[in-house]
């Protein structure tokens, strides 16, 4: 009977490698989803917004930005709508939500509706993508 009992980890500690590189290249994959959608959105919202008469620069006002760092840990995150630095910008709410006397056009919402199960498929394939490029 052998004193001496070795047991071999070097798969396990292969899988676990590959198991934590894999947020890093879903990070990567997961933003550049979040930025597609953003500008698919932002297009989309323009797009309801062309030949108005009485906001005919509201379009161009539309704009979106995505934030994030290198952190593995730092939400990614996009904010989409009015710049108010632009022409008609800070007229973009009153577009959207209304006012007494101004009815709501929702037109952001719509928007982001529209390309929600877009996002969906590429949240999921970023996903995929990345598990798969870490041998998963």
């Amino acid at each position: 009977m052998p004193d001496n009992i070795s047991f071999d980890f070097s798969e396990i500690n292969a899988l676990a490698a590959s198991i934590e590189e894999a947020p890093r290249e879903a990070r990567y994959n997961i933003r550049k989803a979040v930025t597609v959608t953003s500008r698919n959105i932002k297009d989309a919202w323009k797009a309801k917004l062309q030949g108005s008469d009485s906001l005919p620069g509201l379009p161009s006002a539309v704009s979106y930005d995505v934030l994030s760092d290198n952190s593995s840990t730092a939400p990614i995150t996009a904010e989409i709508g009015f710049d108010k630095d632009r022409r008609q910008g800070p007229l973009g709410n009153i577009s959207e939500f209304g006012s007494p006397k101004v009815a709501p056009r929702g037109y952001g919402l719509a928007s982001l509706n529209e390309n929600q199960e877009d996002f969906e498929f590429g949240i999921a394939k970023a996903v995929d993508d990345a598990m798969r490029a870490a041998g998963l």
